[in-house]
């Protein structure tokens, strides 16, 4: 039988709160652009009026779509740092450590092959899915590919698409007996108890 759900959602957390420690290190390295600065209050100016009854939903979406784009442009570097901090931490970090993250090892708890040596790119898939690698890469993409009201389709299009791969693989962990989640039946993987 696999680790409860509980012990799994507690360790992300730990790893979460690891990555966002890191990103804002990397924040003060790389201020907030003065642009996303004046787009960001742009967007809440607008986000009011809407919210006041000053604009229907066409306006309101037809006035936030090209800010959205924006700001994701002038966040792309930040954004490209954090799937490559993801990557370091969730693939190469976990790898190197036998299946553990810090989070991992403080609850005892770690990832393991089913049958046979845990592979790197066990890791790589179970980064894509769990940790929203694949999703961030294909947004960065997507602001090269698509402009404002398109882009903001296609990025709530994936967003959606990726919110329900996270509660899916988590209600699998809650319901299933053996405990494993859609990204440990991809990749052949489960979260096991340390023993010490």
């Amino acid at each position: 039988m696999g680790v409860k759900f509980s012990k799994r959602f507690a360790s992300f957390i730990i790893d979460m709160f690891i990555i966002s420690c890191i990103m804002s290190v990397i924040s003060f390295v790389f201020p907030e652009n003065k642009n996303v600065e004046k787009l960001n209050e742009e967007m809440f100016s607008i986000s009011e009026e809407y919210l006041n009854g000053e604009m229907n939903d066409e306006e309101y979406l037809n006035k936030t779509a090209p800010l959205s784009y924006r700001i994701d442009k002038y966040n792309f570097l930040y954004t490209a740092i954090d799937v490559v901090i993801t990557i370091l931490y969730f693939v190469v970090f976990q790898f190197a450590k036998g299946g553990q993250t810090i989070g991992k090892r403080l609850l005892g708890i770690k990832v393991v092959k089913e049958y046979g040596e845990l592979q790197i790119n066990d890791m790589i898939f179970r980064s894509f899915i769990i940790n929203s690698v694949l999703y961030s890469m294909i947004c960065l993409l997507l602001l090269f590919t698509l402009k404002d009201i398109n882009y903001l389709y296609g990025v709530s299009i994936l967003r959606f698409i990726q919110s329900i791969i996270i509660i899916v693989s988590a209600l699998m962990v809650i319901i299933r007996k053996d405990k494993l989640a859609l990204h440990d039946i991809i990749t052949k993987t489960k979260v096991i108890e340390v023993k010490e």
